[in-house]
């Protein structure tokens, strides 16, 4: 009898909860239109709420990308260092004199670079660092309101200075050099005029003038932001602030229903334009060269004002020259994408893509933007293997047959072929070699026959660097004749 009833109870108030919940929506739920005109609110506003996802990104590059320079975020040597000509740039009996030191005194943090004309150091003191992982930047804020990138950023990989322009564009470097990137060539080193654009939230250019020397710009957030992704929040906000009714319909609607929430981009739920192009606009810059206002103008959300919130129709829109040899955006004699800058530009182009739904965040983490959605995704094993498996089952199946490496083993991950190391990453002052994106087609080295190792790489001397192309080629007409 006591089972009986206790089980009554429950089912009493089960049928209590949800006669509520329907009355309380019936009441008070507040449908809300797809198209608003929200202002920003701030990362710390949306954490919250969001404190498991706040707290990875508060421990990501993203929201570490801009600080003020302090003994925690500072990585360069700054303990009166001073740098010189690398020898083979030495000709004149100065270019064996130090021709940049770096010092702080009273927790301010300068670079001091040499006056060609005159020979004597001059200070800039260091308004922010930009980076930290692989690289790390230092600008300069100037009386006219310019942020200058200074031409000496810090490699963490050589533990040591370098010239980032010259070493991108393979020039001598120079204090006559390093001079004219300061004061000559002032619109590649106008940080807040251009990079900043894609290192903090919601950078806007109030005014300028056309020899960047002067500007004023604002931003609503150091660093990448919650809403650099997400969009403005301030009606999210509200929503559900004002009424807890709103909480529960969210709840039920975007975890049951799998669908948006309320006045916030969320970008599994957008459209697959929408989607690719919140990382387009920052990991694709080869967008910029064709569509430099579209790229600038882009903000996720969808607003009345009707801002621009799709950049997939442009992502394809810059030729992919063969052999060009632009810094950053170079592309192999073969017509693959070469530069880093183009990583974002193989994905578009591979059939994963625009064939099926791959996305970015299939494999990265976006809240925390170094790590992978499951460890072991983001290399060649068999984590990632069952990831292409899912689309790709008949292969799965039969590992060694397609790859002709014993399964497991070097040589029979998808990556090892699908995604060769053949994007050239030269932020950190070395040559290193970065994975294409370019999934669905193979490099292959018949055509590193045909313009050689430095025209095309292929996926078969990725693995195989002692041997030939011609070695490559022979095996793989033995194993695949077609």
């Amino acid at each position: 009898m006591a089972r009986v009833s206790r089980k009554l109870w429950i089912g009493l108030a089960v049928a209590l909860v949800i006669v509520g919940t329907l009355v309380a929506f019936a009441v008070g739920y507040q449908s809300y239109d797809s198209l608003y005109d929200a202002s920003y609110v701030g990362s710390a506003k949306c954490i919250e709420c969001h404190t498991i996802t706040g707290d990875a990104w508060q421990h990501s590059p993203h929201a570490k990308m801009i600080r003020p320079p302090t003994p925690e975020s500072v990585v360069g040597d700054f303990d009166d260092h001073e740098w010189f000509v690398p020898a083979r740039y030495r000709k004149t009996a100065r270019d064996h004199e130090p021709i940049a030191r770096m010092r702080h005194v009273a927790g301010r943090y300068y670079m001091e670079f040499r006056n060609p004309e005159t020979w004597e150091f001059v200070p800039f003191e260091i308004a922010y660092v930009v980076g930290y992982q692989y690289r790390q930047a230092y600008v300069h804020l100037e009386k006219g309101g310019i942020y200058r990138r200074l031409p000496l950023q810090w490699s963490t990989s050589k533990n040591d200075f370098f010239p980032y322009w010259n070493f991108q564009e393979g020039s001598a470097p120079s204090a006559a050099d390093f001079w004219m990137q300061i004061f000559r060539y002032r619109q590649n080193s106008s940080w807040n005029l251009f990079c900043a654009r894609c290192h903090t939230t919601k950078l806007e250019v109030l005014d300028r003038d056309e020899e960047a020397t002067r500007a004023t710009t604002r931003w609503v957030e150091t660093s990448i932001g919650c809403e650099a992704c997400h969009g403005p929040g301030s009606h999210h906000v509200d929503y559900f602030a004002t009424n807890y009714v709103n909480r529960i319909a969210a709840f039920v609607r975007s975890k049951v229903r799998g669908e948006p929430v309320a006045y916030i981009v969320n970008p599994r739920k957008m459209p697959k334009g929408e989607e690719v192009s919140v990382c387009a606009r920052c990991h694709g810059p080869d967008i910029e060269r064709e569509h430099t206002e579209v790229y600038r103008e882009y903000e996720p959300g969808h607003s009345r004002e009707g801002r621009i919130n799709d950049l997939s129709t442009y992502v394809k829109s810059q030729p992919i020259t063969p052999g060009r040899k632009d810094p950053t955006i170079e592309v192999w004699d073969d017509g693959r994408p070469k530069g880093l800058a183009m990583l974002l530009r193989s994905f578009v182009e591979s059939k994963c893509w625009n064939e099926a739904h791959v996305r970015c965040y299939d494999c990265h983490d976006p809240h925390d933007n170094k790590s992978s959605v499951e460890p072991g995704m983001l290399v060649a094993g068999p984590v990632s293997d069952r990831y292409c498996t899912k689309c790709h089952s008949e292969i799965g199946a039969t590992v060694e047959k397609h790859t002709k490496h014993k399964r497991n083993t070097s040589g029979a991950f998808c990556y090892d072929c699908h995604m060769p190391r053949i994007l050239m990453n030269i932020v950190s002052g070395e040559v290193k070699w970065t994975r294409t994106h370019w999934m669905s087609t193979i490099p292959s080295p018949e055509n590193t026959v045909r313009f050689g190792k430095d025209g095309a790489k292929n996926a078969c001397n990725d693995c195989h660097d002692d041997q030939s192309a011609e070695w490559a080629v022979e095996w793989k007409q033995k194993w695949w004749p077609k």
